[in-house]
Parts: C-alpha cells; sequence; structure tokens
C-alpha cells in the first residue's frame, strides 16, 4: 500500500487509494500556506493541500482573516466543502472538485488541467470570464457576513470590527504607518454602512488560476472565501488591472448586476489590504496612491 505523505493511517483511510508515491509540487511562495502534492489515486489525479503551520501562524494575510472574519483558519478546512459547492454551483469558471478534508490538516481535491495565468498575458476574454464570474456570486446577497460556513454578524458590526484589524496590523507592522493614513482609514471604515454582503475571495489574484489557449479554465484555491462587501474585493482586483482591463470588467460586471460605489469605501479597504500584505507591496505610499481605475 502507497501511503498519502504525512498523513496518519486513519486520516487517509477513506481516501482514494494512491497508484504510485505523490509527488511534490514547486510552491509558488515561500510563504504559501499549504504544500502541495500531486497524487496519481485509483479514481484519477488529485492534489493533496496540506497546512504549513508554521507559514500560517506568522503570516500577516491570515491574521488578519481571521480577527475581521472569524474564520478560524486553518481549523476551517473541515468546512471547505461547502465554498466547493456554493462556487461550483453559482460560479461561472470551474473549480476542483471536492474530494476530501480535515479540520488544520489537508485538502484533497481533483486535478484541474491548465496552465498557470501569467499576469503579463491576461487576455480580454479571461477579463470578461472574471467579471462575469465574481458577479454571479455577487448576486448572491446575504444580511450577515464572516465566515463562510458561518456568517454570523451583523451589518451593523462590519465598521466597528473592520477597524480592529487595521489597528491591530499597524501596531504590528515592520515599519512605521503614517498617523494621517492610519486616522483617515479608521475615520473611514467607522462611517461605513453597509445593509448587503456576498461571497468574496480576499485572495483573488490572477496566480489562483488556471487557463487552456488563453481562456481561464478553473480557479484553484478557496480557502480565503469569506462573507463579506463586494467592494473590498474589487478593491482588491482594481490593483491587477490596467485602464483597458478594468473598463472590460466593469462594462460586463454591469451586463449581469449593478456596479457599487468604492469612492467613500476605498481609502479604509487599500490600508486594511496593505496591512494584510494582499499583493506584496512594502511601500505604503506607492501603495495608496495606485491608480484608481473604477470611479
Amino acid at each position: 500500500m502507497v501511503n498519502y505523505p504525512n498523513l496518519t493511517p486513519s486520516q487517509q483511510q477513506n481516501l482514494p487509494a494512491l497508484i504510485k508515491p505523490a509527488s511534490l509540487m514547486v510552491a509558488k511562495f515561500e510563504d504559501s500556506s499549504h504544500q502541495l502534492w500531486h497524487c496519481e489515486t485509483v479514481d484519477g489525479p488529485m492534489v493533496l493541500k496540506l497546512c504549513n503551520h508554521q507559514t500560517v501562524e506568522t503570516s500577516t494575510f491570515w491574521r488578519g482573516m481571521n480577527q475581521l472574519f472569524a474564520i478560524n483558519f486553518p481549523a476551517s478546512l473541515a468546512y471547505i466543502d461547502k465554498t466547493h459547492d456554493f462556487v461550483s454551483e453559482h460560479g461561472e469558471l470551474q473549480i476542483p472538485e471536492f474530494i476530501a478534508s480535515e479540520a488544520s490538516v489537508f485538502v484533497l481535491a481533483r486535478y484541474v488541467d491548465g496552465e498557470d495565468v501569467d499576469v503579463e498575458h491576461v487576455s480580454d476574454d479571461m477579463v470578461i470570464q472574471l467579471a462575469n464570474h465574481l458577479a454571479k456570486l455577487h448576486q448572491s446577497k446575504r444580511s450577515h457576513w464572516g465566515a463562510f460556513h458561518n456568517a454570523e454578524f451583523l451589518s451593523e458590526q462590519w465598521p466597528i470590527k473592520l477597524q480592529q484589524p487595521i489597528k491591530t496590523l499597524a501596531k504590528n507592522y515592520s515599519s512605521s504607518i503614517a498617523e494621517p493614513i492610519l486616522q483617515q482609514a479608521l475615520q473611514q471604515a467607522a462611517q461605513l454602512k453597509l445593509d448587503t454582503f456576498s461571497p468574496i475571495m480576499l485572495d483573488l489574484r490572477w496566480d489562483q488560476m488556471l487557463h487552456q489557449q488563453g481562456k481561464l479554465s478553473a480557479i484553484v484555491d478557496m480557502d480565503a472565501f469569506v462573507i463579506g462587501p463586494r467592494e473590498l474585493e474589487l478593491v482588491l482586483l482594481e490593483y491587477q488591472l490596467s485602464q483597458h482591463q478594468a473598463d472590460i470588467f466593469k462594462q460586463s460586471y454591469q451586463a449581469k448586476t449593478d456596479w457599487p460605489d468604492l469612492t467613500q469605501q476605498r481609502y479604509c479597504y487599500r490600508v486594511l489590504l496593505f496591512l494584510m500584505n494582499s499583493l506584496g507591496e512594502t511601500n505604503i505610499e506607492k501603495w495608496m496612491n495606485a491608480e484608481i481605475r473604477w470611479r
């Protein structure tokens, strides 16, 4: 019998049998929250994601996610099947089929064909596909927000709880954040009034997607899905589009649902995303002064 890497006999007893030893996949980032293994099984090729606890414990991204949304990652892996089921049913892009998971340990999902998306070669078709996918997910409206599997916070709590990770992460940030930036973010956060929330992916990046022949074929990472303001996800995406791409995205998005006003939310969300190290930028002034694509 061939064993799955780093899983106990009881953890793998109900998993599809391996045909040969799993092979370690190259990590895209040094601080990846999971170690990935390609697994050839009797039920076809799959990917095993093993939680890297040391990385998670030192990650400002997951610290912010856990504090703001109370998702309790990586224990939340026990409920990731709910994310897979919802996005598979309601999204426009393929996601890996869920096979099994265990809290704080692993996720096993079916392997999806495709090549990594190169941010320098994102086609208009890809942008349109992503716009249609997000618009479809954003059409799912909720009155409560929080962890995907347990969104229990009231809308009135959003401006209050939003300030907490901004304060905490700023305090622990390696270099000081200018007080005027911090205060403006906190003031804007305190004034937010939101009524509805949607499924959003707070590590939405092109490198989380696969493509085939110039078209998106899948989104492969479900860990950071939460129920939150769609504006927060759009502010994150705004950093990753050219003006041309942003225009195409908005046009396609508006064909499916209404477009939100980001003006009164962008500043505090930009500060939060910077402190969570969402895209790896370390210069706060450069980050805050990035082009506004959607006015």
